[in-house]
């Protein structure tokens, strides 16, 4: 199979792009499919520098069809410290709604962790998305360097996978693979989402991970027909593959990191967690924080949290919190911490009287 493909990719022409594959978002893209509207739980990254970052996010993406190549644009950061980043596309009939552990042995079997280990489990994508190709990329090390994987992924498993290659960052570090995979990076995003697990939003963010795939990849077994439309559900993971964070396509509406890849369902999650080709992204909604009112705590936005009369503590604020924001003020002689003092607070001074001499 793999000498097949390699030919293939050879006898292809090299094509015009119509946009430099280079981790810097092009007009050609147009608008988002969908904008991140989930606070980073990978850290938020301040550094501005185009390979280095010190956070993940993922703060839109971008999909388009053209010249023969699938092009995917994901504004946002990849940490330096070999955080990964998945992209799984539906872009044919047949694929995995739920990920197999049968798929090739590819990123020392990382592929094969998110998939269900014999017990039922497995990451399981929306409702409509059957999962027909996977792209990995990371980044890290001393001498800064990117790496990529990727895989097929028929809906009986035991596709083709291959190391893609690697490379730095920006358009001359850009990774070139035998098969005529591209893929760039840009670190230096510094704005997009904060840090932590309430509402955000990725607007206006401009460079990050693009990816450029030939679309007779897709057809492995001669029946994908015309690849006209793709659906892509890529999230940040750890090292190994098996903890996700907070940062996923569509969105999950303000959420703590999701955890190990085996036990997330997407369709469990209201929206959609993937980007669609043609797709119009919803609007970012309003950042929320904690609101008091009276001693109650609720996450609320600040113009309902005013309209309420309460008191707001700001974007990216918590209620669940130690101590939490809504909290009474200490009571000077409260000893057991019931709020008052009273005889019972005496009791216990009295029967520690002379402790410690």
């Amino acid at each position: 199979m793999k000498t097949i493909i390699t030919t293939l990719a050879l006898l292809c022409a090299t094509p015009v792009f119509s946009q430099t594959v280079d981790g810097t978002l092009d007009a050609e893209y147009g608008e988002p499919n969908t904008v991140q509207n989930t606070q980073t739980g990978f850290g938020n990254s301040d550094i501005g520098m185009p390979d280095f970052a010190n956070g993940s996010e993922i703060d839109a993406a971008h999909v388009r069809i053209a010249n023969g190549y699938l092009y995917i644009m994901l504004p946002g950061n990849l940490e330096s410290v070999f955080n990964k980043l998945d992209i799984f596309i539906d872009a044919r009939s047949g694929g995995q709604h739920t990920l197999r552990a049968d798929n090739p042995d590819i990123d020392f079997d990382g592929l094969n962790r998110m998939g269900d280990d014999g017990t039922g489990n497995g990451l399981t994508f929306d409702v409509g998305f059957e999962a027909d190709m996977w792209i990995g990329m990371t980044c890290g090390g001393d001498t800064f360097a990117t790496y990529a994987n990727y895989a097929e992924l028929p809906t009986e498993g035991a596709g083709y996978g291959e190391f893609v290659g690697s490379g730095s960052s920006g358009a001359e570090g850009k990774i070139v693979g035998p098969t005529g995979i591209e893929l760039a990076l840009d670190n230096s995003n510094t704005g997009g989402v904060g840090y932590g697990e309430g509402i955000g939003c990725g607007e206006g963010v401009t460079t990050g991970i693009e990816v450029a795939i030939p679309l007779y990849l897709f057809d492995w077994d001669g029946k994908a027909g015309n690849i006209k439309t793709a659906k892509v559900c890529a999230f940040i993971n750890n090292g190994g593959h098996d903890y996700i964070s907070n940062q996923v396509t569509g969105g999950l509406g303000g959420s703590p990191n999701l955890g190990d890849p085996r036990y997330v369902n997407f369709e469990s999650i209201a929206g959609s967690q993937y980007a669609e080709l043609g797709a119009t992204a919803e609007p970012c909604p309003d950042p929320t924080g904690a609101c008091c009112l009276d001693v109650e705590c609720s996450d609320l936005s600040a113009v309902d949290c005013l309209a309420l009369g309460g008191e707001y503590f700001g974007d990216g604020t918590f209620c669940n919190t130690s101590p939490p924001p809504c909290a009474p003020e200490p009571c000077e002689g409260d000893v057991n911490g019931d709020g008052v003092v009273t005889v019972a607070d005496v009791l216990i001074v009295i029967s520690n009287w002379g402790c410690g001499e």
